[in-house]
């Protein structure tokens, strides 16, 4: 079974768990998840493996504590120390996938501002594609950071004590619309800071949502064929 598989199954299995030994299970599925750089395939075969086990255990009376111990941090530590890293080029694959499909989609989100604009007053379909280009390398850079913020944040509060979930929930609405606010500032300043260059072409709203489009699909095609996200 490939990795999607796999996290498929899991989820299903997981609903036979009891709501301590699945709480206890979820913490350490998040954790191991959240290291990116491991094998995906590797890390789901673990999961699953680990939970198979757990499964095994409760139907003998035992608890998670009983079969992982009382430090599942620790203990997921010391198995991620024993899985392979993902393959360069799988990891290198994924990030250009990505890339595409965000300028698919910004294009897209533009394509369709510019058409409404349109209806109401005159637009300059004017791009310069040196600015776009540096534009877009920005705007992707600022993601990545932004992802690999979330993904530490989220390994860091995985195994916390939850005594007090109300003010957790307050905790992460703020800052994530803290975070959404500057991303959102970055974008308008680049927007007004990077100046006009490059190769001059005139794309108006539906020119641009027509490129989109056919970019998305493009990846679609290119993902179902080689299976870049597994």
């Amino acid at each position: 079974m490939n990795a999607k598989d796999l996290a498929v199954l899991n989820n299903e299995k997981r609903k036979q768990l009891n709501e301590h030994n699945r709480n206890y299970y979820e913490d350490m599925l998040v954790y191991i998840r959240s290291h990116l750089l491991l094998s995906e395939q590797q890390s789901e075969e673990l999961l699953m493996e680990l939970l198979d086990h757990l499964l095994e255990a409760q139907k003998h009376g035992k608890s998670a504590e009983d079969v992982f111990g009382k430090d599942p941090k620790a203990y997921c530590d010391e198995l991620i120390g024993q899985l392979p890293k993902e393959k360069r080029r799988n990891i290198y694959a994924f990030i250009g996938y990505l890339m595409i499909q965000l300028f698919a989609l910004i294009t897209l989100v533009t394509g369709a501002v510019e058409l409404v604009a349109e209806l109401f007053t005159d637009v300059d379909d004017t791009v310069y594609l040196g600015k776009e280009f540096v534009l877009f390398v920005i705007d992707f850079a600022v993601i990545l950071l932004v992802v690999a913020i979330i993904v530490l944040w989220i390994r860091k509060s995985t195994f916390r004590d939850d005594s007090n979930t109300f003010n957790n929930k307050v905790k992460t609405f703020l800052v994530v619309w803290f975070v959404f606010f500057i991303v959102f500032g970055m974008f308008i300043l680049m927007e007004r800071l990077v100046p006009e260059f490059g190769y001059r072409i005139e794309a108006g709203g539906m020119v641009r949502i027509l490129f989109g489009l056919f970019v998305l699909a493009m990846t679609w095609l290119l993902n179902k064929k080689f299976r870049i996200t597994k």
